[in-house]
């Protein structure tokens, strides 16, 4: 970034992780100003769209909204190859309505100008994106977007009308579902007018909500009524033209007329009885409007769409699903569920009666590779296969949810059909069709239909089922074209899935697959951040950075998951296995769904810890659950639950029997610098240890609490006395004999130690007793040397532990000014960050068993001082990697850094969501963050590894900061490649900065050599070592690469290989050949252009317009075979010449530069050049002396070109190579010219003064000395600056 806009003082946004699908989590679900019906206005939120780019899935791209952006994967890796700008905001009256409709107060409506993108289709070979979207709080798309690329051109509001109208039941407009309808041919204007150019064709389907919560069981009935007797005659010619596709050019007949009266249109309020709107929106490279406006009146009032389709050879014609009005429903008229629309006459041509009363809504349509049959999807989970031309249902397929042991939803609905069209399943004799439901399963049938033996019926087969395939239920899935692969996305699974179907018996399999969290994480930590924050995978003190580091991430409430994220390729992310087979465990004991498998899996991570010095050896992961006392080890290396479990012996681990006591949850847990041992601390006040590679209990602190049982431990921190004991009863009868004053005197020296032993455990256990936590441990730390154990808890207790003895220290306990909640230590300074419930955080120094420092909390009471504290709940806390930087994140919305030396803060950030978790990575260049209701990781970078930073006093507000978005992967140059292959050369040879956000502006032109910042300076060619290197040495370059012999025949050559010598006499022929393949691949384009025209035809009388086109495409053809002779012909004849009347083109240049008054271009010109065309080009200048006549004038300018480069003090190094070479090449003919000069100097020869020859000659000699004194300036120059800089360095190395 530029500027600091959206960044604070030390960190600005960088980039997020983990975010793959445009989430709709169900809390804020009920928030949303939108119909009770969940199918309406969700129906194709995060809905992607396949682009394929050729026959296999290499070169097949998909587009995936993600919030406000849209990003297009490749199928091959399913990593992001381009990510777009941001969504502009949508019209000021749509944002009025979220902010009045919703409490702007609440923390968890802030940001409600933020967009949200809905659905959006590509162009790869337009390199255009549309894109609907709409306010993220308002629930609904209202606009649509057009995007170049990644930058958005073109904002349309799709309801403009709604701005003169109030909040009501009528204005809950949205837009369902965008079809593409092909491409159409457009005259250009302005530069490039009277060409003509492709523009994308698109339907935009737009519905109003009724509002009416009506019962479940009347959304079944559904009634169909027949067509109009006005529109019999048009029904009757569009669907008998329905399968043949009419091959006409209509853009002529769209005038500028046309185009005012549909955008004046979609300006009109649509009539009371209007549900549905259609808007054909046309976009170019360049610009996007809308052309038409068909409002669903007639036979399509009262009905609400849902979906749509183009369905395959209907010219100008979508088929419309959805359900009728609940008034409509509810009263006498008949009412229909999906409408056949022309587009272009804007004509309601039928209504379908073949479904049934009990289908309930349309929820999806998909095309069959059959023409005029189409697949359709219900809310009641039925899909029926339907014959459009006949109005007939061929056959229907029924779904229905599983039962658990939770409730679960009474309807199955069909989320998304997709049919494969592979001929592998052609020849095993199947076809089939995948079905996805809100369930998250996927069922996959045989269309084949099997009679029935029994009462001779034919039903079709279901020939696998995939269970909660995606968590929330399918997005969408659709199979590759041509190949056995199906590609799903979810509502709520944050993943993308693709499933190969190779198994003999039809199952699937993941072939690849990325996926994310599906709850806001709500831990992060760095993997292995080494010792003092160090570390093995980055390290600032050996040059590497944390560009390629790895996060390890806890997923929240409902997601039972630990991910590893890489920040530097996507497809290293992976999610950590906590069993080998847990899907076949789940089956074994009749588990379905994600609740069962859930059952499987560990509860929700509670806290973890990492050490990375013995992770070859055994696992170096550690991990504690909610609501759970043992603890897991885990291998990174292996990505696996794979070490024993820690727990003390009395704790029973089969789920059958008694579990362990609530006092024994874990609550927090840390690993020792050595890797060998674990410290659990508990609910109870108790810290368990355990040693990592065997399980086995190592002690407690304090150290008799590990064999004690519940009662016991109960006994023990109320100090009740046990009865019946022996031991007690012998104490007490001493203790009465003592306070008589009278000793027995037959009591030997045994038992006065005895009693000294007693007397001294008695106080030793008070110690304990007194330095015991008596509330949960919240924290816990270990030193370098493990010889010292930090625990704080929720009573307010620090405590200092001896790590060998389990002993407290004697200042033990030290008593805080508030319950603690987090603990963090660095080992380095031994300093400790302890978190308070008053929101304020206390520095512990363990060397000095003292508070050293207090950041906020009740010491910061005053409204004065109130903003050097946080307002909420501290969430997490971290040292910077040397110890002087605190990092607290609040939930208040607030991170702040703390200067620990100075006290102050220097910096403070404000976030839309508030954090919830943070980590920095081991060298401090990047700050992840994790935030409340948002799935992905942010990735913030520190501004002071590249730019200075001024950290002067405490900010007095917090900066808002940005969020972080997704970013195309660097390494996917060959997928973006592949992504342009079809793309216009003018298109396709912009520059592609644009991918990153960058604008052309802030790219450097690499023909410009760097100029100086200041006058004095000399600055440097930036030219590979080897271009100025080799003219040094081009000699003994040159006797190196001589070749030893000569080329010889091999001896031994099959006899349909022909050798020979020079080069292929073929060469023309080839290129005439390439030439008429170009012609003829003009033609082809020109005759597929014509057929997209078919795509807005109408007119069955199109013989004109064929004509028409075929002129249009023979002329194209002809002038394209002109254009190419053209090429040919100067070609031809410049190969007839073989005498070359100029001597090199560094010499034309001279001649020509030396009219004009400026060399620069001679130093231009040989930096494209290599060293042995260099050489050629001095060389030819001047022959020898025998060519003074005309070469003595090059060599002059040559060295006037020379005297200019160097007072220019530009390209350095590469001139003083120039010059050398130039010296070099012709030092004969210099110093002759300089010893003629010199003895006509001494002659005085005044006959021969006049001479113009020898004119030259002393001319070309004062140059030359000019020359010399220019270079042995600024070699001085250089050289003093470098003695300079070396005696200072000297000076200063000896100082230290």
């Amino acid at each position: 970034q530029t500027d600091d806009a959206g960044s604070s003082r030390l960190f600005q946004p960088h980039r997020s992780l983990g975010l793959l699908t445009a989430a709709h989590p169900a809390a804020n679900a009920k928030n949303l100003s939108y119909s009770p019906s969940s199918h309406l206005f969700l129906s194709k939120r995060g809905k992607f769209h396949l682009q394929p780019q050729g026959q296999s899935s290499e070169e097949t791209f998909v587009t995936v909204p993600l919030g406000e952006r849209f990003q297009i994967l490749t199928i091959s890796k399913l990593v992001p190859t381009l990510v777009s700008r941001a969504l502009p905001p949508s019209s000021e009256h749509h944002r009025m309505r979220v902010l009045r409709s919703i409490d702007t107060s609440n923390a968890q409506y802030s940001g409600g100008d933020e967009e949200e993108m809905h659905q959006a289709i590509s162009d790869s070979s337009l390199s255009v994106t549309v894109a609907t979207h709409g306010p993220k709080l308002l629930g609904r798309a209202v606009s649509v977007t057009l995007y170049s690329r990644t930058r958005p051109l073109v904002c349309l509001d799709a309801f403009p009308f709604l701005a003169e109208k109030k909040t009501g039941r009528k204005n809950r407009w949205g837009i369902v579902d965008m079809i593409n309808l092909g491409k159409r041919r457009m005259a250009m204007t302005g530069e490039k007018e009277g060409k003509m150019e492709n523009t994308l064709l698109l339907a935009i389907v737009c519905a109003r909500d009724d509002v009416v919560k009506t019962n479940k069981k009347d959304n079944a009935g559904v009634d169909v009524v027949g067509n109009d007797s006005d529109d019999e005659s048009d029904d009757e010619s569009d669907l008998a033209g329905e399968s043949n596709a009419v091959t006409s050019s209509s853009s002529s007949s769209d005038s500028s007329e046309d185009d005012e009266k549909s955008i004046a249109d979609s300006e009109t309020t649509p009539a009371n009885d209007c549900y549905g709107r259609v808007l054909i929106v046309q976009a170019s490279r360049t610009s996007m409007k809308i052309i038409k406006t068909v409002d669903l009146s007639g036979i399509g009032s009262n009905f609400i769409p849902h979906v749509g389709l183009h369905p395959a050879t209907y010219v100008n014609k979508i088929l419309l699903g959805g359900r009728p009005t609940s008034a409509a429903r509810n009263g006498t008229k008949q009412t229909t569920s999906m409408i056949l629309l022309n587009v272009r006459s804007g004509k309601m041509l039928h209504s379908f009666q073949c479904l049934s009363n009990s289908d309930g809504i349309i929820t999806t349509l998909e095309q069959s590779p059959a023409v005029d049959t189409v697949a359709v999807g219900t809310s009641t989970g039925s899909a029926h296969l339907i014959n459009t031309l006949h109005d007939v249902e061929l056959f229907s397929l029924h779904h229905k949810g599983k039962q658990t042991s939770k409730k679960s939803r009474p309807d199955n609905a069909v989320s998304s059909i997709s049919f494969r069209t592979d001929g592998n399943a052609t020849r095993q004799g199947v076809a089939p069709l995948a079905v996805g439901c809100d369930d998250g399963s996927v069922s996959v049938w045989d269309l084949t239909p099997v009679e029935d033996d029994n009462d001779g019926t034919t039903r079709r087969t279901l020939l696998t089922q995939m269970e909660a395939t995606h968590h929330g239920g399918v997005s969408k899935l659709q199979y590759l074209p041509g190949e056995p692969l199906l590609l799903s996305t979810g509502m709520a699974s944050n993943s993308v899935l693709l499933h190969v179907f190779d198994a003999p018996d039809h199952s699937g399999r993941i072939l690849r697959q990325r996926k994310g969290h599906t709850s806001p994480p709500r831990l992060l930590r760095y993997l292995h951040p080494g010792v003092g924050g160090g570390g093995i995978l980055a390290n600032a003190s050996d040059g590497t950075d944390a560009a390629s580091c790895q996060i390890l991430s806890c997923g929240g409430p409902g997601d039972l998951s630990l991910r590893l994220f890489s920040t530097a390729r996507t497809n290293l992310d992976k999610e950590y296995s906590q069993g080998p087979g847990l899907e076949r465990k789940a089956k074994k004991l009749g588990l379905v769904g994600p609740e069962g498998r859930a059952e499987l899996l560990l509860p929700e991570v509670a806290g973890l810890a990492t050490s990375e010095a013995r992770s070859r050896d055994w696992g170096d992961l550690v991990t504690i659950h909610k609501d759970h006392a043992m603890a897991y080890v885990w291998s990174t290396k292996r990505g696996s639950q794979t070490g024993p479990v820690l727990r003390q012996p009395q704790w029973n681990v089969s789920a059958m029997k008694k579990r362990p006591p609530r006092t024994a949850h874990a609550t927090s847990v840390a690993i020792s610098a050595c890797g060998n041992f674990a410290l659990v601390g508990t609910v109870g006040g108790v810290v368990y240890k355990y040693n990592i590679q065997s399980g086995i209990p190592r002690g407690s602190f304090p150290r008799d609490a590990a064999s004690l049982t519940e009662e016991e431990e109960r006994r023990r921190k109320k100090g009740i006395k046990v009865a019946g004991d022996v031991g007690r009863t012998m104490r007490m009868l001493e203790k009465n004999s003592m306070k008589g004053g009278v000793m027995p005197s037959d009591v030997d020296q045994a038992e006065r130690d005895r009693i000294s032993f007693m007397e001294a455990e008695e106080k030793r256990k008070a110690i304990v007793q007194r330095a015991s936590h008596e509330g949960a441990v919240v924290g816990i730390a270990i030193d370098s040397l493990n010889k010292t154990v930090v625990t704080v808890g929720a009573d307010s207790k620090l405590v200092l532990w001896n790590f060998v003895t389990h002993m407290p220290n004697k200042k033990s306990p030290i008593m805080l000014p508030s319950p603690a909640t987090k603990l963090t230590h660095v080992r380095d300074s031994d300093l400790a960050a302890i978190a308070m419930r008053d929101f304020g955080v206390a520095v512990f120094d363990c060397s000095s068993l003292s508070i050293v420092r207090y950041f906020g909390g009740s010491r910061y009471a005053s409204p004065d001082a109130m903003r050097l504290s946080h307002t909420g709940p501290i969430s997490d806390m971290g040292f910077g990697p040397d110890g002087r930087k605190l990092f607290t994140s609040s939930l208040d919305g607030t991170i702040r850094v703390w200067d620990v030396p100075t006290g102050l803060c220097v910096d403070w950030m404000s976030f839309a969501s508030p954090p919830t978790s943070m980590a920095l990575s081991p060298t401090g260049e990047f700050l992840a963050t994790s935030h409340v209701g948002r799935l992905g990781i942010s990735l913030w970078c520190d501004k002071t590894f590249f730019r200075m930073v001024l950290l002067d006093g405490t900010p007095s507000e917090p900066a808002k900061m940005n969020e972080p978005q997704p970013v195309a992967e660097c390494e996917q140059e060959e997928a973006e490649q592949s992504l342009s292959i079809s793309m216009p050369r003018s298109v396709a040879a912009k520059d592609d900065s644009s991918i990153n956000g960058d604008n052309d502006e802030d790219g450097t032109n690499d023909g410009v050599p760097p100029q100086a910042k200041e006058e004095g300076l000399i600055t440097l060619s930036g030219l590979p070592p080897g271009h100025w290197k080799n003219l040094f040495h081009l000699e003994l370059v040159k006797e190196r690469n001589k070749p030893k012999e000569a080329p010889q025949k091999p001896p031994q050559a099959p006899f349909f290989l022909q050798w020979r010598s020079g080069i292929d006499s073929s060469t023309n022929d080839g290129a005439d050949n390439a030439g008429n393949v170009d012609t003829s691949a003009t033609n082809d384009m020109s005759n597929k252009d014509d057929g997209w025209d078919a795509v807005w035809s109408d007119d069955e009388n199109g013989d004109d317009a064929d004509n028409n086109a075929d002129t249009i495409s023979e002329e194209v053809s002809d002038e394209a075979t002109q254009a190419q002779t053209d090429e040919v012909e100067p070609t031809k004849a410049t190969k007839r010449r073989k005498v070359v009347h100029h001597r090199s083109k560094l010499a034309d240049l001279l001649q020509n530069c030396s009219d004009e008054g400026s060399y620069s271009e001679v130093t231009r010109y040989l930096s494209s050049m290599g060293p042995s065309s260099i050489d050629v080009e001095i060389s030819s200048l001047c022959y020898g002396a025998h060519d003074l006549d005309d070469g003595l004038h090059l060599l002059h300018l040559a060295s006037l070109w020379l005297v200019e480069a160097c007072e220019s003090n530009q390209s350095f190094e590469a001139v003083n190579a120039y010059l050398h070479r130039f010296l070099h090449v012709h030092s004969n003919i210099i110093i002759q010219i300089d010893t003629d000069v010199k003895e006509d100097e001494k002659g005085n020869l005044t006959e021969d003064e006049e001479d113009p020859q020898k004119l030259k000659l002393k001319e070309f000699a004062h140059t030359i000395a000019q020359l010399r004194q220019k270079q042995k300036a600024a070699s001085n120059r250089l050289q003093g600056k470098m003695q300079h800089t070396i005696c200072l360095l000297r000076h200063l190395s000896r100082m230290v």
